[in-house]
C-alpha cells in the first residue's frame, strides 16, 4: 500500500468512527444503522465495510481507541500523593475525558451496564466497562490498606464511585452541560471523598 493510499484509509476509518460515535450516542447500538454511520461520514457503504467489519466492528474499534486515549491520559497524571488522591484524580480525568467528548458521553449513559454487575454491553464495550469497574477497585483496595478508606469494602465503594460518576454525569447532559468541567469534577471529588474517607484522613 502506498503512502498516500494507506493515508486515505486513515482517513476514511477516521470519518466513519466519528460519524459512528454521532450515530451510537444519539440511537444506541441496536438500533443504528451501518447506512447512517455512512450518510453522515459522506462515504459509501462499500468504504464503511471495506474499513471495518460491519457495525459491530466499527463498534469495536471505537471503544478501543477512545479507551486507549483515556489510559493514556490517566497515565500522565501527576503523583497526586495519598492512594485516595490517586484514585480520585483518575477518577477525574475520566470524568473530564467523557465531557470533552459529547457524543461518546452519551454513548457511554446509554450502554453503560449496571454500577457493579458485569457488563452486558456490546462487544469491546462490555470489556472496557468491566475493566474500567476493576480498576477503581483496585485503587479503593490501595486506599483501604493505605488506612484511607472508610468502613465498606472495595467493592461496594467502586459501585458507588461509578454510580456516582454516572449520576454527576447524566445530571449535567440533562441540565443542558450548565456547567464547566472543573466546577463538575470538583463538586464531584468533594462529595466522593466526603464518602470514602475514613474520619480521621480528613482535613
Amino acid at each position: 500500500m502506498t503512502a498516500t493510499a494507506e493515508a486515505r484509509r486513515d482517513l476514511y476509518r477516521e470519518r466513519i468512527l466519528a460519524a459512528a460515535e454521532t450515530e451510537f450516542g444519539r440511537l444506541g447500538f441496536a438500533a443504528t444503522k451501518v447506512t447512517a454511520i455512512a450518510a453522515t461520514a459522506d462515504v459509501s457503504l462499500a468504504t464503511v465495510y471495506k474499513s471495518f467489519d460491519g457495525k459491530s466492528g466499527i463498534w469495536d474499534a471505537l471503544h478501543s481507541e477512545r479507551m486507549e486515549s483515556l489510559l493514556a491520559e490517566i497515565s500522565h497524571l501527576p503523583d497526586l500523593g495519598s492512594s485516595l488522591d490517586r484514585m480520585l484524580g483518575g477518577v477525574g480525568a475520566v470524568c473530564r475525558f467523557l465531557m470533552r467528548h459529547d457524543a461518546y458521553l452519551d454513548l457511554s449513559l446509554g450502554a453503560g451496564g449496571g454500577w457493579l454487575a458485569p457488563s452486558t454491553g456490546e462487544g469491546v464495550q462490555g470489556t472496557v466497562w468491566d475493566a474500567g469497574i476493576d480498576m477503581i477497585v483496585s485503587g479503593l483496595e490501595s486506599v483501604a490498606a493505605a488506612g484511607q478508606l472508610t468502613d465498606i469494602r472495595p467493592r461496594i465503594a467502586g459501585g458507588m464511585v461509578v454510580s456516582a460518576l454516572q449520576v454527576w454525569l447524566a445530571d449535567w447532559v440533562a441540565s443542558g452541560r450548565d456547567r464547566s468541567p472543573d466546577v463538575l469534577v470538583d463538586d464531584l471529588l468533594r462529595h466522593l471523598r466526603a464518602l470514602l474517607e475514613t474520619p480521621g484522613g480528613r482535613a
